[in-house]
């Protein structure tokens, strides 16, 4: 009442009617706060079928933050807005302008700027006394100091002002003459009383056209309209360039309501979704910087952050025991990941469980979980994928959580424009670590909801610059002859399993920005990935990432890898402790300052005396013509102690007579398959690993080479 034309008879008629006949223009809606409301309902619809926030339906680029001025009445509470690190005060005063208490506020935080709310409470007549009184304050400006504050811009003024409910009062003629008067400093824009967004957005334009700030504000809506005022505020501030503070710090009225703006914080806005609407397949969340979990991670990002590491918590096993920890299926739902981040920014030690184990392992896994006692500050607990033997539990730390996303920032760096698709489980690292590190940093995730989908998967690629996937993903998406990786896609981190040689030829074939990386549940994901600069180069090098230390063998003689790593877990829920020095089951070696690795020690085959890498050997049999992967391992044999036995998936293409003859001239005898069995596909675990054990069972054939 008083500050708009509408009435709420008006609005839910003006609402209504629209309802009824939504075809028509949202021009049409004589109603500003109803074309706010309806607008608001409609972008946001389509910003969550479009992966996207409110703010980038406004513009294509968004600010990722915007500080806030504080209303405070007091002293004390200038000081401790300031405390939490305002940096503009705003301070309601009445007729008299209240100059003492003013005054004193700048005394109690005289490094933030003031902007002084008259709300046309103030005389014509004294006006301009009142403005030469607060000349020598740092005053951004008065708003709206008295009713036709748009008249006093005629002449010169002591003080600047702002428009604030006058701006729907002007004639176009009135407003341009504002726009232009050097005593103007700002325009306060309220979408529900100038009519909406796409209203406030061609002001706002106008307004920084002629040299003027512009600040977006609220007329104490609930949480849906003070956040879409927040993402216009953010659309506008990234369009312009503008880091002017914002008037929406969280007003009381809010305390009322159960629902929370989620971007709002004491002292600024952050970049988050507008949920308005349910999401079906997919989610993007982008909580920003005031709102992220302190998992002890800086980030590593050319604009949005100083490079200066937050502590990063020793990840050593500590005798005390923390809280049980939850356990969660991880299902591939916004749900899930939306649980997740609530629990890491609460502290509450969470076990994720993948949600296509067989009930038994899910159950076995589950009793694990409850039975044991964690090592102090454990964030998660994560299971081994089970490919050589049961399943473990790893207890890992916020300490090396926050390692873990810091080193992989600064391997590949962060742009303002980065999405990245998670089509991983987050019940194991790789899929969590995608969760962490976009938590921290506050990027989007790009989430393929439900089982993996090749069709579904390409969809969203489209709109992502990072992606991970573990190579049988990236033999699907190969496998469509006319799928091309799209144009903003700069990295696919490729790991989980060794891909082949032939895998890593056909994916640099296509342009696919691959870079392949070494890992384990132990370290929480990655420790060594190929130089981004190097992307979709098939021989590209593994480096370290910074922080990992590593000892392994030589070319000639591999041995078991070693590393001490702050992203080092703390112990098995055992008890057996991991961290501060792990010893892996892979061989491999170090040259050049690039790690290479074998294979697992317990898969290698000894034939005759012989060694024989597995994985050396399925690089050659998946190079055949008209094989698409093979899994490679040993078959008891009285004679030579082991042969080698091999999975093969094939296609239509494939012959076996021409493949051995490939085989007898590309591996010595003792390395080649003696037994063989053929598969539409190889089986695999839900990881997306290749399930050596239920290979091994196939019903093989033996293979006789020519002599």
């Amino acid at each position: 009442p008083g500050t708009s034309s509408d009435s709420l008879d008006d609005a839910v008629a003006a609402i209504a009617a629209f309802a009824a006949d939504p075809s028509g223009s949202l021009e049409a809606v004589h109603s500003p706060s109803a074309r706010f409301a309806l607008e608001t309902a409609v972008l946001s619809a389509r910003a969550s079928i479009q992966d996207q926030t409110l703010a980038d339906i406004l513009t294509t680029r968004p600010a990722t933050a915007l500080p806030c001025a504080v209303v405070v009445d007091d002293p004390a509470a200038a000081r401790r807005a300031v405390s939490q690190g305002a940096q503009c005060l705003k301070i309601k005063v009445g007729s008299t302008g209240d100059l003492d208490r003013v005054i004193a506020i700048h005394h109690a935080a005289p490094g933030a700027t003031l902007r002084i709310d008259a709300n046309r409470s103030w005389s014509r007549a004294l006006t301009r006394p009142l403005l030469h009184a607060l000349a020598d304050l740092p005053i951004d400006f008065v708003e709206e100091p008295c009713p036709d504050a748009h008249e006093l811009l005629t002449d010169p003024l002591p003080c600047p002002i702002a428009l604030d409910e006058s701006l729907v009062m002007l004639t176009a003629a009135q407003l341009e003459t504002a726009l232009h008067a050097p005593g103007l400093a700002a325009l306060v824009l309220k979408p529900t009383l100038l009519g909406g967004l796409h209203a406030c957005l061609a002001l706002a334009a106008r307004g920084f056209s002629a040299g003027k700030a512009v600040v977006v504000t609220h007329t104490l809506e609930g949480p849906i309209g003070t956040g879409a005022c927040a993402e216009l505020a953010l659309a506008i501030a990234g369009e312009h360039g503008s880091k002017v503070p914002a008037g929406l710090a969280p007003h009381p009225a809010l305390a009322g309501w159960s629902d929370t703006v989620e971007q709002l914080t004491p002292t600024g806005i952050r970049r988050i979704l507008l949920r308005t609407t349910p999401r079906l397949d997919q989610l993007v969340v982008a909580p920003a910087a005031d709102a992220r979990p302190d998992f002890g991670a800086s980030r590593t990002t050319p604009r949005r952050v100083s490079p200066a590491e937050r502590p990063v918590a020793s990840t050593a096993a500590s005798t005390a025991a923390s809280t049980a920890a939850r356990v969660m299926v991880a299902s591939p739902t916004a749900a899930t990941l939306d649980a997740i981040r609530i629990a890491l920014d609460g502290r509450v030690p969470i076990a994720l469980l993948h949600h296509r184990l067989p009930e038994a392992e899910l159950a076995r896994q589950r009793a694990l979980v409850e039975s044991a006692e964690l090592p102090a500050d454990t964030a998660v607990v994560l299971f081994t994928s089970g490919s050589t033997g049961p399943a473990r539990g790893v207890a890992i730390s916020r300490g090396a959580l926050g390692a873990a996303a810091t080193g992989s920032a600064a391997h590949l760096g962060w742009r303002d424009d980065d999405r990245w698709l998670l089509a991983l489980s987050t019940a194991h690292a790789g899929g969590l670590a995608i969760v962490v590190r976009c938590h921290a940093a506050g990027v989007p995730i790009v989430l393929l909801e439900g089982n993996f989908d090749r069709d579904r998967c390409a969809v969203l690629l489209a709109g992502c610059t990072i992606a991970s996937l573990v190579p049988t993903q990236l033999a699907a998406l190969l496998d469509d002859p006319a799928w091309r990786p799209p144009a903003r896609l700069r990295a696919v981190l490729l790991g989980g399993a060794a891909a082949s040689p032939a895998l890593l030829e056909r994916a640099a074939a296509r342009g696919v920005p691959f870079l392949t990386t070494y890992g384990l549940t132990e370290t929480f994901g990655q420790i060594a990935t190929a130089p981004l600069e190097r992307a979709g180069e098939p021989h590209a090098p593994l480096r370290l990432l910074a922080s990992v230390e590593l000892i392994a063998g030589t070319r000639a003689e591999p041995a078991l890898i070693a590393i001490r790593a702050p992203m080092l877990a703390t112990a098995y829920l055992d008890g057996e402790p991991i961290a501060p020095r792990f010893t892996t089951a892979d061989l491999g070696f170090v040259e050049a300052d690039a790690l290479h690795v074998i294979g697992r020690a317990d898969d290698v085959i000894v034939s005759g005396g012989e060694k024989v890498h597995p994985s050396v050997i399925e690089a050659e049999l998946a190079a055949t013509p008209g094989v698409r992967s093979a899994c490679v391992f040993a078959v008891d044999d009285s004679r030579w102690g082991q042969t080698v036995g091999a999975v093969l998936a094939v296609d239509d293409g494939f012959d076996e007579e021409r493949a051995m003859a490939c085989w007898t001239t590309a591996l010595a005898p003792h390395a080649r398959p003696r037994e063989l069995a053929i598969a539409a596909q190889l089986p695999l675990l839900p990881s997306g690993k290749v399930d050596r054990q239920r290979a091994s069972l196939l019903p093989r054939h033996g293979v006789r080479y020519p002599r």
